[in-house]
């Protein structure tokens, strides 16, 4: 611990304003030495205090797809948006999960169709009511044929700020996870045409591709995965800052 400076002040006659002097900056130097007297001021995330809601898709009675080896659709996309979420708060964005464990939304007693509707009717709901910012539906995709591959978003056709999320979202997927052919389209989801806010469904894979299936089992690969999204929502949420502050100076 650095020693303390003692300070001796004879008040005599003219040597009272030197000390004082003398006084002033022996003080001001110890608050400086003195650690616990430091005040940092935090930086503020661009993206700091901004809301967005993640929806594990299906869940519950619902597995979704399902790979070779048994891997559950509804398994993953849960992982990946706990992983997602984990990211994003700690950037300051606050998350609205839709579901944090292995559930649906449904009353026990109706018919499948049913359920499911009512799991939707509840999710989108819950996403009109939160306020956030954008929507964030995850999911892994599946087809008969086992040759395609490759993690896309999907947004509302005919909704610019959605095709922009989709578009940021999709080029950091291709820059960490190995590019593929796959590009940002329209899509056909009740998620995306009934919620409130830009939104895109991130299909982060295909079950039926035996490769992608091995990946996505791997919990490192996920990470990478909720990684590449979380990036996608910065970058999205930077450039809408950046295109505000050129609107306001417009209106100057």
């Amino acid at each position: 611990m650095a020693r303390k400076p003692t300070i001796i002040i004879i008040i005599n006659g003219g040597l009272l304003y030197i000390g004082a002097i003398i006084l002033s900056l022996a003080i001001g130097w110890w608050i400086y030495r003195e650690p616990a007297l430091r005040i940092e001021l935090p930086i503020m995330s661009p993206v700091s205090g901004r809301k967005v809601v993640l929806d594990a898709g299906h869940g519950g009675i619902d597995p979704g797809a399902k790979s070779e080896s048994g891997l559950l659709e509804k398994e993953i996309n849960l992982d990946i948006a706990l992983k997602l979420k984990r990211h994003l708060s700690m950037a300051g964005i606050y998350c609205v999960m839709i579901r944090e464990t292995d559930r649906d939304f449904s009353d026990s007693g109706a018919e499948l169709p049913t359920k499911k509707k009512r799991d939707l009717s509840y999710r989108i709901r819950t996403a009109n009511q939160s306020g956030a910012d954008i929507y964030l539906g995850i999911h892994a995709n599946s087809f008969p044929q086992r040759i395609y591959r490759g993690a896309q978003t999907f947004y509302a056709e005919d909704d610019p700020q959605s095709k922009r999320l989709a578009k940021a979202i999709q080029a950091q997927l291709a820059a960490r996870l190995g590019p593929n052919r796959r590009r940002p389209r329209p899509g056909d989801y009740r998620m995306l045409n009934d919620t409130q806010m830009p939104g895109v469904v991130i299909e982060v894979g295909f079950l039926s591709n035996p490769e992608e299936a091995r990946n996505l089992e791997d919990d490192d690969y996920r990470e990478q995965v909720a990684q590449a999204i979380f990036h996608g929502v910065v970058d999205y949420f930077r450039k809408s800052r950046s295109g505000l502050r050129e609107r306001l100076k417009g209106l100057k």
